[in-house]
């Protein structure tokens, strides 16, 4: 029987079938990490998520003979398409059998959905864009366990991609570093050297004033990225929103504001690696999840650093380079041994030197594809 393309609406059965499609895509592979059911549904939800008063989105499920066989969703951003002065919809949430039928009807229904709507680009897989998680398809490297936020698939998506005309946009890559609590000689040198400045100071984010900081890091990376590739601002209300639930997960020594004479012109974020603990779940918290949850926090051992960035006006001094040791230290007193840095664009060359300058391997890369519909 042919594959049969639903769209999911508004309704809840076909959201909850729409969730459940990777446990049939990756069973017991034992790299898989599910993402907790409870939180993709409030991610999911218009009426909670600040996101979707700027963006329009669709899901689709794939059925073939009564059985949920793949899913695909769309996405019209009207912040990144303004910013970045271009006419692009997303796809994103895909994970599909190795069926080629059912592939080339997922992408093209994608596809035509983002036509429709006026705009001449398709450019993923997202969920859904680059402010959000697992962003870029794995293409090389190590196909092990994700850190935190990042994606993970079978290989055979390459196949699915390209069989449908989709080429590589932008390839991002994915650090690796394990430096056993000591740092290069040379590095050091130069790090005694950045961090021996009278003006600079690297400062943990002030949680007593959690909102206020978190604004500050707001216009810091609005700034600090704008003229990056892919960049999407992010509006008050959507960095209050992400903020409101990464208050519990981060810790204030991962948390770092780089000031110039007092003056704000950078920041970091770098978060424990929580899949260690959230993978044993299968995407689930209760009734039982939280105990085993909390058990597996504390066997943490790496960590993610998922956003840094330098007003432009300062870069070259230096700053990101203490920011990143500062990082180190702080993961180092806490026993955490290894860590990622991700995602990073290929052709950013200052922050790649940075990384394999402290030891860093550049051990897994993603890519970002995109097809024109014109």
């Amino acid at each position: 029987m042919a594959v049969k393309i639903i769209p999911v609406g508004d309704d809840r059965k076909l959201l909850d079938r729409f969730l459940r499609v990777p446990y049939g895509v990756y069973g017991d592979d034992p790299n898989v990490v599910y993402p907790l059911l409870g939180e993709l549904k409030k991610f999911l939800d218009r009426n909670h998520n600040p996101f979707y008063a700027h963006a329009e989105t669709e899901l689709w499920l794939a059925v073939r003979d009564g059985r949920d066989v793949g899913r695909i969703a769309a996405c019209i951003d009207a912040t990144s398409n303004a910013h970045q002065k271009e006419s692009v919809g997303f796809f994103g949430f895909y994970e599909t059998l190795d069926d080629a039928e059912t592939a080339e009807a997922l992408l093209r229904t994608s596809a035509e959905w983002i036509r429709a709507r006026g705009m001449d680009t398709m450019r993923g897989p997202g969920c859904f864009t680059s402010n959000h998680d697992w962003y870029g398809l794995q293409v090389g490297g190590r196909f092990d366990r994700p850190i935190v936020g990042m994606p993970y698939n079978p290989r055979y998506y390459e196949k699915h991609f390209a069989d449908f005309g989709l080429t590589g946009a932008k390839d991002l890559y994915a650090w690796w570093i394990e430096t056993g609590g000591k740092l290069p000689l040379k590095m050091q040198e130069m790090i005694d050297h950045v961090m021996a400045r009278p003006a600079l100071n690297i400062r943990q984010m002030d949680m007593k004033n959690f909102l206020a900081e978190a604004s500050l890091v707001r216009e810091l990376y609005n700034r600090c990225w704008s003229d990056n590739w892919g960049f999407i601002p992010l509006s008050d209300a959507e960095f209050a929103y992400m903020a409101k639930d990464m208050k519990a997960m981060v810790d204030a020594d991962f948390l770092l504001i780089a000031e110039m004479s007092g003056k704000p012109v950078g920041f970091a974020l770098t978060l424990p690696d929580f899949n260690h603990a959230t993978q044993p779940l299968k995407g689930r918290l209760f009734p039982f999840g939280w105990l085993r949850f909390l058990l597996g926090k504390r066997q943490i051992r790496s960590a993610r650093c998922i956003l840094m960035g330098v007003l432009p006006e300062y870069r070259k001094l230096g700053i990101d380079m203490g920011m990143v040791y500062k990082t180190m230290m702080a993961a180092f007193a806490k026993g955490i041994t290894h860590g990622e840095c991700s995602w990073i664009l290929a052709d950013n060359r200052p922050i790649n030197r940075i990384l394999e300058g402290y030891g860093g391997t550049c051990y897994k890369t993603y890519r970002v594809y995109e097809k024109k519909l014109a």
